[in-house]
């Protein structure tokens, strides 16, 4: 019996059976954007950042400010923008990553966080002011960590830290104005 079938029949052996607490289901293997949900965070310790949701039952690409409650909808990825996102998601490596990522020595700054469940996929990560190859503040350019956010921000239509709120409008830089609004009538980070 394979690793694979042990997951995918019996629960979560990944986290317990892998040195480092890698995350992750079988390589290079993604599954259709229906059968798959993920959050991903990336906020400020003292002043938000985006927090973005996609519900594959429902075909929902939602975002809003990691301290908000206010839901923006955005619009539902293409084909190509999701072979766009896999492609990026397997070159980041996310799979491999360690559970944990933090420095220490930095008491305010960043915090992040991914979590992605399809079939036969399980993947939890997240960080404080460290990030995969990287224990600066801020995550290295073309790092795994950067690689992930770009296959988000394909998704997404921009890059995640350009949603930002207009007072005025309740509309985001490079999101189209008839992109929909609500007050949170899903559960926050459920991942289905």
């Amino acid at each position: 019996m394979t690793r694979w079938e042990v997951w995918s029949g019996w629960g979560l052996w990944y986290n317990i059976a892998m040195s480092k607490n890698p995350i992750g289901g079988e390589s290079a293997k993604c599954c259709h954007s229906e059968k798959l949900s993920f959050v991903f965070s990336h906020y400020c310790l003292l002043g938000g950042g985006p927090h973005l949701e996609w519900n594959g039952k429902k075909s929902l690409l939602r975002w809003r400010d990691a301290f908000g409650d206010v839901w923006f909808h955005l619009p539902t990825p293409s084909e190509i923008q999701w072979k766009a996102f896999w492609l990026l998601v397997e070159q980041s490596g996310v799979r491999t990553w360690e559970g944990h990522y933090t420095n220490p020595d930095i008491v305010d700054g960043q915090g992040w966080d991914f979590k992605m469940k399809g079939p036969g996929l399980r993947i939890e990560t997240r960080g404080i002011n460290a990030y995969p190859g990287s224990d600066s503040l801020e995550p290295n350019a073309g790092s795994p960590f950067d690689i992930l956010t770009a296959a988000i921000g394909i998704l997404v239509g921009c890059a995640p830290h350009d949603l930002k709120a207009s007072p005025h409008s309740r509309i985001y830089p490079g999101i189209p104005p008839d992109v929909e609004v609500d007050s949170g009538d899903g559960e926050e980070g459920e991942l289905t």
